[in-house]
């Protein structure tokens, strides 16, 4: 009896051994992407991030623009905004939005208490302002105030710059040289003319 038990041990830990292990799930960064072709491959891909188009800085953060349209405001029980500018009363939950129309930027008030742009007031409901590549925003009655400053117009004169420097238009024609020999000006000058314009001839004497 006790090597049948013990027979039925070692068979039981050696079909243990040789189960299938369980399958593990691994988690996939958000940075790649992975997809299954006809033959059940799965393959993985690195998707890069979209590029920087601005950068919008406060007292307390800093805020890359990546999207095409940011909303600023306050976060609340109704909903989150991209940029949260903290809980004061004078913001609106959704006060302004910037979009990206290539390539400039546009301002959106959406707030009831409007937004100064450089120093200028935009009321709730204007036409989109057009940004130049650097302003202020200031919320009013506040001293809360937003760095705007444009990436993509720098990037884009960045890959607009020559790759290599002019060169010349004939390369193989080499500089003109011009040769002038010493020559005697004395050889070359024109007699003088008579003071009087004219020739006088010497008068033979009347022989008889």
């Amino acid at each position: 009896m006790a090597d049948f038990g013990d027979d039925t041990g070692a068979r039981a830990l050696l079909a243990l051994k040789s189960a299938p292990c369980s399958p593990v799930r691994v988690a996939i960064p958000p940075m790649f992407t992975h997809s299954s072709n006809s033959a059940g491959i799965t393959s993985m891909s690195h998707s890069p991030p979209a590029p920087a188009l601005a950068r919008l800085e406060g007292r307390d953060f800093e805020f890359v623009m990546r999207q095409r349209t940011v909303t600023v405001g306050r976060n609340s029980s109704h909903g989150s905004v991209d940029v949260n500018m903290g809980h004061s009363s004078f913001i609106s939950r959704r006060h302004l939005q910037i979009a990206f129309e290539e390539p400039n930027f546009y301002l959106r008030c959406l707030g009831k208490n409007g937004v100064f742009v450089d120093g200028v007031f935009q009321r709730r409901g204007a036409p989109p302002l057009q940004l130049p590549h650097e302003c202020t925003f200031r919320f009013p009655s506040t001293v809360i105030k937003i760095q705007f400053t444009t990436i993509y117009h720098k990037e884009a004169l960045k890959d607009d710059a020559p790759v290599s420097p002019v060169r010349p238009l004939y390369p193989q024609i080499s500089p003109l040289k011009i040769n002038i020999p010493d020559t005697d000006f004395r050889t070359m000058m024109s007699p003088l003319p008579s003071p009087t314009g004219t020739l006088r001839y010497l008068k033979r004497p009347f022989l008889l």
